[in-house]
């Protein structure tokens, strides 16, 4: 069975003083809120190997419980991640979250419709600031054209403003703009799942003009990266 892994890409690692960590454990439960509407294998969230003594499913998030917990974690080790999952023992409904100081990324294995992607993309994008956010397999992997940069998948997110006639391929666009994010939301393909022929070359020549235009980042951090 596929997995599919969504992706954030940010400029600069984020900050570890008390009010930054406060502010990034409740930008995680807004988040977190906002994916229990979209699917059922989104609708409940535990935290992940919370302690070694008792099952995760003791630490439901959001809760208080569970905010202290991960407010804690980092106070003790400032490179902590916060990890979660759905609770699910069955392979093909899990889900998995995982938010930490250098982005965040979430796996599952259930493809899920265009229109649930584009929510679920605007709901990552409401925290932080991204340069990049895209849902990868081993297929768009395999077929990248550009190595050196990260992949160009069949739903992303780039931090500008895309025409809706500039791609050779567009089957929607989004337009993002809230407190931390302002650019686009591309969805290639309906079928963004589909692991054809047809969408490789989909994919292939709007990852061309998105290179082009300079909105693919390069696939290693950034220089200064972990300068805070």
């Amino acid at each position: 069975m596929r997995e599919f892994f969504l992706s954030t890409r940010i400029s600069k690692v984020l900050g570890n003083a008390d009010h930054e960590i406060k502010e990034q454990v409740e930008k995680v439960e807004q988040i977190i809120n906002e994916l229990s509407d979209i699917d059922p294998i989104f609708k409940n969230w535990y935290v992940n190997n919370a302690t070694s003594s008792k099952p995760p499913l003791d630490y439901p998030f959001p809760s208080e419980k569970a905010h202290n917990y991960f407010l804690n974690l980092r106070k003790k080790d400032v490179n902590a991640s916060f990890l979660l999952w759905n609770g699910s023992l069955e392979s093909e409904q899990f889900a998995g979250f995982m938010f930490d100081r250098t982005g965040l990324v979430m796996d599952f294995k259930k493809a899920l419709t265009a229109d649930q992607m584009i929510q679920l993309f605007k709901a990552i994008l409401k925290y932080p600031k991204c340069e990049y956010v895209y849902i990868n397999t081993d297929f768009f992997n395999e077929i990248n054209v550009y190595p050196h940069r990260a992949e160009t998948t069949s739903i992303c997110y780039v931090p500008v403003e895309i025409a809706t006639d500039y791609l050779p391929h567009l089957y929607k666009k989004v337009d993002v703009d809230n407190q931390y994010n302002k650019g686009t939301i591309l969805v290639f393909a309906e079928n963004w799942a589909d692991e054809t022929d047809e969408l490789k070359k989909i994919v292939q020549e709007n990852s061309i003009a998105l290179i082009e235009l300079g909105v693919i980042p390069e696939a290693g951090l950034p220089d200064g990266f972990l300068n805070e």
